[in-house]
């Protein structure tokens, strides 16, 4: 089951239906339900992620081909990052 991507309390939960018996392929169905759901943000956030790297690396290949892989103080992904520690006041 983790395998599938299930953390070990979703899996204790799993087996705690099956012990109970009975009629739990609802609450089985709702689980996994939850689990796709997350799945399917978790590549949702990947996708974003991808495309933000694949813009900063792009952005790195021209800056080195414009200056010559030299002047690092133009290095786009250095820049943004003083940017972003000056606005949060480091």
């Amino acid at each position: 089951m983790q395998g599938l991507g299930f953390a070990l309390r979703e899996i204790k939960q799993l087996l705690d239906l099956r012990d109970r018996g009975g009629h739990a392929c609802r609450e089985v169905r709702d689980l996994l339900s939850l689990k796709l759901t997350e799945v399917r943000r978790k590549i949702r956030d990947l996708r974003k992620l991808e495309r933000e790297l694949v813009f900063d690396l792009q952005e790195c290949d021209r800056q080195l081909k414009t200056n010559r892989g030299h002047a690092p103080q133009c290095c786009p992904i250095l820049n943004e990052i003083e940017r972003k520690e000056t606005r949060n006041g480091h």
